[in-house]
């Protein structure tokens, strides 16, 4: 009798998608998500949660990150609420931060999650979207795919979302702007991008 070789499971984790090439978003990953994790070679791990993981509090993902030379980005953010009424999770400086690592090559692969992969991640997909030039109408019902509403709350995070975003175009990921002319960029209506230089100068792009 032939022995068959049961081949081993790649199970993704809660909410998992990729949003740009290298860039993928999902829950909160648990030791049975480690395997498929594997097969995108990450280099960092953004994590939106209220607490960091360290060996103490989650000694297999920290583990799973050393064992994988994942860096792990802790971004403090209020646990996700629930309803039509909850309130919202991020703020601007965080989510500027967290852009800082998505838009520079260095950081990729990237895995961004907070715990269930719903309004706090999407929030930040959306101010990610708002970077792109998407509209309105298109980073809301990307919103949607991965929650179960859209509060009044989300949508004045994410319309007035605004501040200052450095960027090192010789790092830059070649997604960001596709097709958008340079002119087009320098005169965002809520963003300001500055240019990270290597003698630490930086002026308007």
């Amino acid at each position: 009798m032939t022995c068959q070789i049961i081949p081993e499971t790649y199970i993704p984790p809660l909410r998992f998608s990729m949003i740009q090439p290298r860039l993928y978003r999902g829950a909160y990953p648990r030791e049975v998500n480690f395997k498929f994790l594997e097969t995108l070679h990450l280099r960092t791990i953004i994590l939106l949660t209220p607490h960091p993981i360290t060996p103490e509090t989650d000694p297999q993902l920290y583990s799973f990150a050393r064992d994988n030379q994942i860096q792990l980005i802790h971004l403090e953010c209020a646990q996700s609420g629930k309803g039509k009424k909850r309130g919202v999770p991020l703020d601007y400086e965080i989510a500027i931060q967290a852009l800082h690592y998505i838009i520079h090559a260095q950081y990729l692969p990237i895995y961004i999650h907070c715990y269930n992969g719903g309004q706090v991640t999407s929030l930040l997909v959306a101010c990610l979207r708002k970077l792109q030039f998407w509209s309105a109408i298109s980073i809301f019902n990307e919103f949607i795919n991965f929650t179960t509403n859209i509060t009044v709350n989300d949508r004045s995070f994410v319309d007035g979302f605004h501040g200052d975003i450095n960027i090192n175009h010789d790092d830059k990921v070649d997604w960001l702007w596709v097709g958008v002319s340079k002119h087009v960029v320098g005169n965002h209506p809520r963003l300001r991008f500055i240019e990270e230089k290597k003698d630490k100068e930086v002026k308007n792009v």
